[in-house]
């Protein structure tokens, strides 16, 4: 029997996903000696646009579209068919992490037969759409044009992208007077993806068969943004094309990994509770606030316990993973207190919980941020006595009693293993 464990971003992403799943997989990894993959990780939704920076073994790994557990030795990953897979991107993508040392192959890389391909149109369609629209800002990389196209029973799946006759069937299928003049031909268009197809063709797997695959004791799941960027629960229109809040099955637990303030990256969305333009400034460079894969500067605020209580309640989240507490030390030597926004004031009225209202995407934009403050600390963890120091702990205990969740763990740092462990998550 596989215990299945997903981890979800509670907040708006960038929560550091990445390395802590990649701690719990070697973990799990450490737990059941053997030649063979006795763990799988999986991304399941998300694709070129999203990425998660991992710290293993001394080396920093910018992860795009390959699982976190790829780094980890004895681990099977997979790429789910909910992702949006650029051929290209991936293919250089593996070229990359093979000459920092890391294996690829098919016995511990897969992609989903039936996972949607992300082609130069897209990216072109995106682009184009992407300029005329106001307020929500796109990474450019084709999700959307993507997603259009698999929701309108045009897109291309994987598997049909392997094989050269029913690549140029779905192409007709989907521009039935011919592709696009830049384009070229139907044959001209797939013969151009030839290397990629040959590169890809031996990792296309049945999804199913990997997560219910007996001979694994442990199975890992990595959203690729996080819950406010859900489709359909989250900040719309300011979100992505996809759900990174809802598991695609039955999982023993979930995960919430919350980062200690707020951080967000794209528009189309209200803000509720960011810092003051100067302090978000200095702040910026300083804990490396720019996206994994876009490069692009996220604006900075503090942490929502409104949102957060809405997103353990929505994803049934077991409980909670903390990450960048370490980073706190540097509102210490500014000056700064540490917050929490535990209410929205909205029309001289004080809401505490999610409300249906902020449905309606002008209600936020109009909240006011309801705050606590607290002395922010020199020190998070005490390495000598494995512990939070005293101020760390109180902002911990206090969002404890807020959300009702308790943190499983606290990340305290950049690396794998930066890790302290409250409880044993991978416990029955």
């Amino acid at each position: 029997m596989v215990m299945k464990i997903a981890f979800i971003g509670a907040q708006t992403g960038d929560e550091g996903k990445g390395v802590r799943v990649a701690y719990y997989v070697k973990k799990a990894v450490s737990k059941i000696p053997s030649q063979n993959s006795s763990v799988w990780t999986m991304r399941w939704q998300g694709g070129a646009n999203a990425g998660h920076t991992v710290f293993c073994d001394g080396l920093k790994y910018a992860l795009h579209q390959v699982p976190s557990g790829i780094l980890i030795d004895g681990t099977y990953n997979i790429m789910g068919e909910g992702v949006f897979l650029e051929p290209r991107g991936i293919v250089k993508e593996i070229i990359l992490l093979r000459e920092k040392g890391v294996r690829i192959d098919n016995t511990n890389f897969g992609i989903s037969s039936n996972a949607h391909v992300t082609f130069g149109y897209h990216i072109e369609m995106d682009s184009t759409s992407s300029a005329a629209m106001t307020g929500h800002t796109s990474t450019g990389r084709g999700i959307k044009p993507t997603a259009v196209d698999k929701y309108g029973r045009v897109g291309v799946r994987f598997e049909e992208f392997l094989n050269r006759d029913s690549f140029i069937e779905a192409l007709k299928h989907r521009f039935p007077l011919g592709m696009p003049a830049q384009f070229g031909t139907y044959e001209s268009f797939v013969d151009s993806y030839a290397e990629d197809m040959k590169v890809l063709a031996p990792f296309s797997v049945l999804q199913s068969d990997i997560l219910n695959n007996s001979n694994f004791k442990f199975g890992f799941a990595e959203g690729a943004q996080g819950f406010q960027l859900d489709v359909d629960r989250g900040l719309y229109p300011g979100i992505t094309s996809s759900n990174p809040s809802i598991v695609p099955f039955r999982a023993n637990k979930i995960i919430g990994v919350v980062k200690l303030y707020a951080s967000s990256v794209g528009g189309g969305r209200p803000f509720i509770g960011r810092m003051n333009e100067e302090l978000e400034t200095s702040l910026r460079d300083l804990w490396n606030e720019r996206g994994t894969t876009t490069g692009k500067p996220r604006s900075i605020g503090w942490l929502d316990i409104v949102a957060l209580k809405h997103a353990i309640r929505s994803c049934d989240i077991d409980s909670l993973v903390s990450t960048c507490g370490d980073r706190i030390q540097d509102l210490t030597k500014k000056g700064e207190k540490m917050r929490l926004i535990f209410g929205y004031k909205i029309n001289g009225k004080i809401f505490t919980q999610w409300d249906k209202s902020f449905h309606r995407r002008d209600v936020l934009y109009n909240a006011e941020p309801v705050f606590e403050e607290f002395d922010s600390w020199d020190i998070f963890f005490d390495k000598e006595k494995r512990e939070l120091t005293p101020k760390a702990f109180a902002f911990i205990e206090r969002i404890e009693e807020l959300t009702g969740k308790k943190f499983a763990a606290h990340g305290y740092g950049p690396g794998i293993d930066d890790v302290l462990e409250i409880e044993d998550i991978l416990s029955e």
